[in-house]
């Protein structure tokens, strides 16, 4: 069929190719060409009258656009049906074509699931500095007031459903469009975004969803260990991690092609060889060092591999062997005394934050106010409750790049008591709030999928009471102290995290038990059909 446009003033004529009825159009193949300026309502009703159908506009919108002037049309050997596509939906239309009715609309409403939990996560990081020796609360006014200028205060808040509803707001109305859409309408708690628009604007939103759905999905199993280390009186300063020697088929960083020279893998992992140094040499007449001595090498396994390097004071190791947690624990112990204080595995959604706690929540007791009698007795007491975090906080957001980089944010805190009497139990009243001190790293990386991280550096001094004393003489009445005697012993210890990211793709064919069980756990830990 041959449809052409010999004047802009005449009907479009319809010339027949082959002997063509009206229950045939949908079997036969259209050829349009227009050169003139035309609407879209005067080609369809042409089709109309020669194919015997109703054209309905099902909304104003549709009427509007119907009436819109198009500049040529050249369509060759197409189907109804696909006539339909090019004409209206490549229009920014959609249709029903149906008992030979054609029924145009501008605007349509589509609903989307989104998996998601509600409510806003919100999180506040003060770091205070003031004279003021009581507690307060971040809602007290008077107190955010007289100690605005000596606060650092770092929020974060995420509100997803918020968030979600701006964006697709302002994915439907970017201005290309002349329909200004309504908000969306969003049901957190069924997670329903039900959105109305013209087809393209729907087109942008549903591609948006799709996109924001595949990412949202993607989870990460966060391996963390982490490491106090006892130094001993050779590694006051810390530990020196370019004595720790990394080889074999693993590598430093990104790059696969750099050996470094320590085994973490199963490759002869009976075989270890370790050179402990030689310790300084002191002069015993001036008490001078005359040598520093040598640090001690680590190997594990049968191949000499060169040492480690460090990179902006955070260690990236990558290796297509497993990473073998006791060879660095094996390596800390050259160090000092070692012990594991956490061993923790999280699993978090893409972009969100896993946290990690290791202490203790002291609860003290704050005196407010107290009244006394004439006598000066006390009579009545007015305290407050208050809780302080002692110990290691931990917080690990991990992002996932279209490559499978991981890239991380760590915040890793350490707080104790300033004081070694306040970590002594005690019920009564105190005047004022305990002094804590703290130590803190953060730090933004890019690691490969199961990669690993080491982080150190968070250096601590304490002393403890030494008694020596001599058997039997130290119990002897007015001389028993000559054989006794009391010191400071000063201890160093660091922390060290030893943290191993490993995407779990459960968007893939691969079944995420399967995933689970390649690190070391059971199906039956977490079944996934």
């Amino acid at each position: 069929m041959l449809l052409s446009r010999l004047t802009k003033k005449l009907l479009l004529p319809l010339v027949l190719v082959v002997g063509l009825y009206a229950n045939d159009c949908e079997r036969r193949a259209f050829n349009i060409t227009i050169t003139d300026t035309v609407t879209l309502n005067e080609i369809l009703v042409q089709l109309s009258n020669v194919c015997k159908f109703s054209i309905v506009a099902k909304d104003v919108i549709a009427g509007e656009e119907l009436q819109r002037e198009i500049n040529g049309v050249s369509i060759k050997d197409l189907s109804l049906r696909e006539t339909f596509n090019i004409l209206i939906r490549g229009n920014n239309l959609d249709y029903e074509f149906k008992n030979q009715t054609l029924s145009i609309s501008a605007l349509q409403t589509k609903t989307f699931k989104i998996d998601y939990i509600t409510g806003v996560r919100e999180g506040t990081a003060i770091l205070r500095a003031s004279t003021d020796s009581s507690p307060y609360e971040i809602d007290d006014e008077r107190d955010a007031e007289s100690l605005e200028d000596n606060r650092i205060t770092t929020l974060e808040k995420f509100d997803f459903w918020s968030t979600l509803s701006d964006e697709v707001t302002a994915i439907l109305n970017n201005g290309t469009e002349r329909y200004q859409a309504i908000a969306p309408i969003i049901n957190q708690n069924a997670g329903l975004v039900t959105v109305t628009g013209m087809k393209s604007q729907v087109d942008r939103v549903e591609k948006y969803v799709a996109e924001m759905q595949r990412r949202l999905k993607r989870q990460v199993m966060l391996d963390v260990t982490i490491v106090e280390v006892q130094l001993s009186n050779n590694y006051t300063k810390g530990i020196d991690w370019s004595k720790f020697e990394i080889g074999f088929n693993s590598y430093l960083g990104n790059n696969p092609l750099t050996p470094s020279g320590f085994t973490f893998g199963n490759r002869n992992p009976a075989v270890m060889t370790t050179n402990r140094g030689t310790p300084p040499q002191i002069d015993s007449a001036t008490g001078r060092i005359t040598s520093y001595g040598s640090d001690p090498t680590f190997e594990w396994g049968n191949h000499m591999g060169t040492k480690a390097s460090q990179s902006n004071g955070v260690w990236a190791i990558g290796a297509n062997l497993n990473f073998n947690i006791d060879g660095a624990i094996n390596f800390l112990e050259t160090k000092g005394k070692s012990k594991v204080i956490s061993s923790p595995k999280v699993m978090t959604l893409n972009n969100q934050q896993a946290i990690i706690t290791v202490g203790d929540v002291i609860n003290y007791v704050l005196l407010e106010s107290q009244d006394y009698s004439d006598d000066g007795t006390p009579t009545s007491q007015d305290t407050t409750m208050y809780s302080s975090f002692i110990g290691i906080l931990l917080n690990i957001t991990p992002e996932i790049s279209d490559n499978n980089k991981i890239m991380l944010r760590i915040n890793p805190s350490l707080s104790e008591f300033k004081y070694k009497e306040d970590d002594v139990y005690r019920t009564e009243p105190r005047g004022i709030a305990p002094d804590t001190k703290e130590k803190k790293i953060s730090t933004v990386i890019t690691v490969g999928n199961g990669d690993t991280v080491i982080l150190g550096g968070m250096i601590g001094q304490s002393k403890t009471k030494n008694n020596t004393r001599v058997p039997i003489l130290s119990e002897i009445p007015l001389v028993g102290g000559l054989f006794k005697s009391t010191g400071d012993i000063l201890s160093t210890t660091e922390l060290v995290f030893i943290i191993t990211p490993t995407i779990m793709d459960n968007t893939s064919d691969l079944k995420l038990a399967d995933s689970l069980k390649d690190l070391g756990y059971s199906k039956s830990i977490y079944y996934h059909e």
